[in-house]
């Protein structure tokens, strides 16, 4: 065997990551080292500043926040939110498709929240279900904690626009099997591990392994394999062809001044070496001073800088600071009614907004829809689908209705139960303790929609309290030992054409990790590290 890096047992034990060997601090910082190197050749980075324009490459970068060592995770927590992932990504659609419900579910909302007003009035103008393109296509991604008092993995929302760090959940994912293989005293902790499950796992089922199935095939058990980079590719590459024209590109729609431009550049690339389509970056003042739908032909596709585009796959246009001026609202409005694929649609996009999701646990919301998913079902397949998405579940709390008083008494009598989260999507929105305890206490069940004390814009939410880890943070080139918790995040990947689902799968994973005195946890946003899981049990 050749020769791993081991530093030496001189050297004082310092912290080090849960579920990993005890280190020195000799090895963490090799490890640190290793790390930033391996970071740096295979483009698990970020720009340090952006740049204006869509297409102009930032030229300064570092590595991006990451975990130096797996986390450890729940085995069959894990696999639940893997196996509920398609689910709600039909789901999402089909609200998408119901606009009675949206209408009625959303009514509050669109009283209350100007941009989610916003988005809505571009759906109704663009012809709300008879403007749609017959095709959806979805990346999704749906985020769960890891309830530590009954062990649930429990949701705390779905996100249906914009998903974000497939590329660099797939690279540190890689980097950590790359550091575990790499340093001795840490493939012999986690292959032991792996080996151990693996030997439990063959007498149950009576098969035998020789030693060629240990390493890379044994450690999987314990260090799944992410595909969230290949996933997103594949499902925009099948929306894409799908549009019907393979000449014509995807258009990109990104914020000015982005820094997470290697996550976005990876997922370009892809799509092009593995599928042979093409990627234009633009913002959303850009095309809306360059771009045009292109009435020359039946397909109306989008017209950008003289190329033709036939699926807009939306980075950007999640927040209200995507829009600062009404250029980009009719920069959107564009995209929208034009024949080009929308990943997502602004139905889409309205499908994943916090009332939403607290109007689908109500109980009763996921039997509407339930029936129309593709696909033989029975009735009996029907309720344990339903079962086994409502398990995921937090409690979640109108705040427009007959009941609010009751769900706002319930917050002011535990505050650190409970989250009040408005129609927004990136972190650092949610309001916890005092600052939400403020809000909750200007309400008044008699107020006007949209004067003080009404509440419709927001939602109500049981706070989830995961179990704490120790783990080895690394940003800005600094190692941290923190006591941290870690957020789940399940992609999907979705394309229905027409009536027919033509793709709908689990498309990989995303584990966000931040330090415990934090309630929010963007990677982004500066608040958590990108980290991959180590399966447990």
């Amino acid at each position: 065997a050749r020769h791993r890096p081991r530093a030496s047992s001189a050297d004082a034990p310092g912290a080090a990551a849960s579920g990993a060997p005890a280190m020195t601090a000799a090895e963490q910082t090799s490890l640190r080292d290793e790390s930033l190197s391996w970071a740096a050749q295979h483009g698990l980075l970020v720009a340090t500043e952006g740049a204006p324009g869509g297409a102009t490459m930032p030229a300064v970068f570092t590595h991006a926040p990451v975990s130096l060592l797996p986390t450890p995770f729940p085995r069959g927590a894990f696999e639940l939110a893997k196996e509920v992932s398609p689910f709600f990504a039909e789901l999402s659609d089909l609200v998408s498709r119901d606009h009675a419900f949206l209408e009625t579910t959303l009514s509050g909302v669109l009283e209350t929240d100007a941009f989610t007003k916003r988005l809505w009035d571009v759906y109704i103008a663009c012809g709300a279900q008879a403007g749609r393109h017959r095709c959806e296509v979805g990346v999704l991604r749906a985020d769960y904690m890891l309830d530590a008092p009954s062990g649930a993995p429990l949701q705390v929302e779905v996100n249906t626009v914009s998903t974000s760090f497939m590329a660099l959940s797939t690279r540190v994912a890689q980097m950590h099997r790359h550091n575990v293989s790499y340093f001795a005293n840490l493939q012999e902790k986690y292959i032991d591990d792996a080996s151990i499950l693996s030997s439990v796992n063959d007498k149950k089922s009576g098969e035998t392994k020789n030693d060629d199935d240990f390493g890379e095939v044994v450690l999987e058990r314990v260090l799944p394999r992410n595909d969230a980079l290949a996933s997103a590719a594949a499902t925009l590459a099948a929306g894409h062809a799908a549009a019907g024209d393979k000449n014509a590109f995807i258009l990109m729609v990104v914020q000015p001044g982005e820094t997470n431009v290697f996550d976005q550049r990876l997922l370009a690339e892809t799509l092009w070496s593995e599928h042979g389509v093409s990627v234009t970056r633009a913002t959303l003042a850009e095309i809306a001073d360059e771009a045009a739908v292109d009435d020359s032909t039946s397909d109306a596709f989008v017209s950008f800088r003289g190329v033709k585009h036939s699926l807009v796959y939306f980075r950007a246009g999640y927040a209200p600071s995507d829009y600062p001026s009404e250029k980009e609202w009719h920069a959107r409005a564009l995209l929208e009614q034009s024949g080009a694929v929308k990943s997502p649609s602004a139905a889409m996009q309205l499908a994943g907004t916090k009332k939403i999701q607290q109007a689908l646990a109500a109980p009763g919301a996921l039997e509407r829809f339930a029936p129309r998913f593709a696909g033989p079902l029975t009735e009996q397949s029907i309720a344990e689908r339903c079962a086994k998405m409502r398990s995921v579940f937090a409690g979640l709390y109108a705040l427009d209705d007959k009941d609010a008083s009751h769900a706002v008494s319930l917050a002011l009598a535990d505050p650190g139960g409970f989250v009040l989260k408005p129609q927004r999507e990136g972190g650092g929105n949610n309001l916890y303790g005092e600052e939400m305890v403020a809000v909750l206490r200007t309400h008044d069940p008699s107020a006007p929609r949209g004067a003080r004390g009404d509440l419709s814009a927001y939602i109500l939410m049981q706070r989830i309290f995961p179990p704490t880890n120790q783990t080895l943070c690394l940003r800005k080139g600094e190692m941290v030992a923190l006591e941290t918790l870690s957020e789940l995040g399940i992609y999907g990947g979705y394309v229905r054409v027409g009536e027919a689902v033509t793709k709908n799968a689990h498309g990989g994973h995303l584990l966000r990790t931040k330090a415990a005195t934090s309630d929010e946890g963007g990677v982004a946003a500066g608040f958590a590290v990108l980290d991959s899981v180590v399966l447990e049990g």
